[in-house]
């Protein structure tokens, strides 16, 4: 287990072997409206990065982390308990969450969710890192069906995708009523295409989407851009991350 001072007074374990979280959860985080006493979850928290970043931002968050992977599920613990946050990590599937917590429920739901579908490229033999980056135990319409189930009417749910999912991210989104209101694309530089990108939709409510302007990681020296290290920094972020999109 590696030990990763990534915010100041924040430490975060992650496994050495399995998956490592990249950069998206501090995006997402950054990206997220968080308002005191809303309730929020996490789906797929991993080692809990997101809900311990939005901690940081908002402390009067009632957040949960949902992971179904045993060992990720029991680090998120770890790191739970060792920064004394209120966050509660439940080990399970997401899928099965029923009358506990019961429908209707949150505020808002986030997902940094698995990117590929099943047979879509080479599934990775190291368990933990398929699960997290092939649709093996959670594709798109099972977490949207279960996400709008549990959203509260007028509660966002925001997901990243790489925008060879873009039309059919949208797609399913509106056929549950779960209306898309803003979105940003997010690049490594200015002279390349889009990674990933981040979209925010609403529950049973319309309304114009906005597009962010684009997202630039790097400078050309490789140097984080300004407005890249401002997000770092609102976090008091000390070193950041450099595993960009490994999903």
């Amino acid at each position: 287990m590696n030990s990763a001072r990534t915010t100041k007074d924040l430490c975060i374990d992650q496994n050495d072997s399995g998956y490592r979280y990249s950069i998206e959860p501090f995006l997402l985080a950054h990206f997220s409206t968080l308002a005191p006493g809303h309730k929020v979850l996490d789906v797929g928290t991993g080692c809990g990065i997101i809900p311990l970043l939005m901690i940081f931002r908002e402390p009067k968050l009632e957040i949960t982390g949902i992971e179904i992977q045993d060992s990720a599920a029991e680090i998120a613990k770890k790191n739970v308990s060792k920064n004394q946050m209120p966050v509660k990590i439940i080990k399970g599937n997401f899928l099965d969450m029923d009358s506990n917590p019961p429908p209707e429920q949150f505020d808002l739901i986030v997902s940094n969710p698995p990117y590929r579908k099943i047979n879509s490229g080479r599934t990775n033999p190291d368990p933990e890192k398929a699960i997290a980056r092939h649709e093996l135990k959670l594709n798109m319409q099972g977490l949207l069906d279960k996400a709008k189930a549990l959203l509260k009417k007028d509660g966002h749910i925001i997901l990243t995708y790489p925008p060879i999912r873009l039309l059919e991210t949208m797609r399913e989104l509106e056929k549950r009523r779960l209306f898309p209101s803003r979105i940003r694309f997010i690049h490594g530089h200015k002279n390349a295409e889009a990674k990933i990108f981040l979209v925010d939709a609403i529950k049973e409510k319309k309304c114009d989407l906005i597009v962010d302007s684009p997202l630039y990681v790097y400078n050309r020296d490789g140097s984080y851009t300004m407005e890249m290290q401002q997000i770092y920094d609102s976090f008091n972020c000390v070193d950041g991350t450099h595993h960009l999109w490994e999903k």
